[in-house]
């Protein structure tokens, strides 16, 4: 499943009618807090959950009704109708895009879904189940679908395993979908994966090389891994940075950064060998779908910013990721295609520009660092002035005191004393 547009209208906080297309692979939202660039995400979000609706043991996500937007008449708070999400997409199985639409009309409880506007995508969704489900045929092409919010770190830490060595076999819609729309450490089941997956490949019952593809798409994802391993029910890396290489160590006790990253990673992988495991060590690299992430540069530091979104390709060649991001290192990375700037229409290429320029032209941060020095120019220019005008030297001084640079008060300072002052 590949998102080519989305039209949002009065939903959450974006009132007229808005139309986003998405790049095939990656497309990042920007722009100041209460644009709505998470917004856009919680639409995609119900958009993505429309597939689930013909399928029983999975989870769908409705409109909600806090996500009707609302505004301000006289003394009322009024709800404004219709609210409609809409989106269009392709799948590997079809030869046209489908579109299909969620919406809140006036006078309803909730979001409809009749045949008019999900018609088609459940018909989709429902083939694929029956034929899992009906048929015992495994081999079928099920889309990645995952909502990492900003508290997808909650709860993390060392989960318990619950032991999976006495059942064979695996419900791939179950587990393959479990928490989707919002995915958290607490949550994430790649551990218990992982424990059962030896004695089950003994038996015939996992699929071939997937540990192996699951591990080599850690590695891709976070090139700072130089090795990594499955001890004692919990992940363990070693990790190299500059000329530095730590221990083999458990996830949880590296960086904020090095364990959340990892860990939302080993459970996208995961995610694609449950839905897509027939297809062995290209499991994770031919899988499709959509994964959405809010802040993806949420404890990455600056250096890891610059290339995440080349990593998170070679990793995932066929997922499409939709992110928001603060970092202009990000967008510096990005191309113009890739990027909805919710502050400015664009039309230049971060890639091409310096990281400070893409700071204040692309995400329109003021340049305090530029304002500050023509401040500290002016005044000691004025200094400058007032020496030369035989201003007093108590003056002086209380001019100097003021300049904040201590090497350029310094400079004024012994100035002044050759001078007389």
């Amino acid at each position: 499943m590949i998102i080519q547009s989305i039209k949002i209208q009065n939903f959450r906080n974006i009132g007229e009618e808005r139309i986003f297309r998405l790049n095939r692979h990656f497309t990042a939202f920007i722009g100041v807090n209460g644009k709505g660039k998470s917004t856009v995400l919680h639409a995609l979000r119900v958009a993505g959950g429309a597939f689930f609706l013909s399928i029983p043991e999975v989870k769908s996500r409705h409109i909600q009704k806090d996500e009707i937007r609302v505004v301000e008449s006289g003394k009322q708070i009024l709800p404004q109708f219709p609210v409609n999400v809409e989106a269009t997409g392709v799948f590997p199985e079809t030869s046209a895009p489908i579109t299909w639409r969620r919406q809140w009309l006036e006078g309803s409880s909730s979001s409809t879904t009749k045949s008019a506007d999900v018609g088609e995508i459940k018909q989709f969704s429902s083939k694929k189940y029956l034929k899992v489900t009906k048929d015992a045929d495994d081999r079928v092409d099920l889309p990645v679908v995952a909502f990492f919010g900003i508290s997808r770190a909650m709860g993390a830490g060392r989960v318990s395993q619950k032991s999976r060595s006495h059942r064979l076999g695996r419900r791939i819609f179950s587990e393959g979908y479990q928490d989707w729309e919002e995915m958290k450490a607490v949550k994430f089941h790649y551990g218990e994966w992982l424990s059962t997956y030896d004695t089950l490949a003994s038996h015939g019952k996992e699929y071939s090389h997937t540990k192996m593809a699951f591990y080599t798409a850690i590695k891709k994802s976070n090139p700072y891994i130089s090795e990594v391993e499955f001890i004692g029910g919990e992940l363990w890396v070693r990790v190299k940075m500059n000329d530095n290489e730590t221990d083999l160590l458990p996830l949880s006790l590296h960086s904020d950064g090095i364990h959340y990253f990892t860990a939302m990673i080993a459970e996208i992988a995961y995610r694609c060998i449950v839905l897509n495991g027939y297809q062995n060590k290209d499991a994770i690299s031919k899988a499709t779908g959509l994964v959405m992430i809010d802040e993806i540069d949420l404890h990455l530091h600056p250096t890891w910013q610059r290339h995440v979104v080349s990593d998170l390709r070679d990793a995932f060649p066929n997922i499409q990721f939709v992110v928001t991001t603060h970092s202009p290192f990000i967008v510096q990375s990005l191309n113009s295609d890739e990027i909805w700037n919710l502050d400015k229409q664009m039309d230049i290429t971060p890639t091409d520009l310096k990281i400070d320029t893409v700071a204040t032209e692309v995400m329109g941060v003021s340049s305090a660092y530029s304002e500050s020095n023509e401040e500290l120019f002016k005044s000691s220019k004025k200094i400058m002035n007032d020496l030369h005008a035989g201003k007093s030297s108590a003056e002086l001084d209380n001019e100097i005191k003021e300049v904040s640079d201590p090497a350029v008060r310094a400079f004024l300072e012994l100035h002044k004393m050759s001078k007389g002052k």
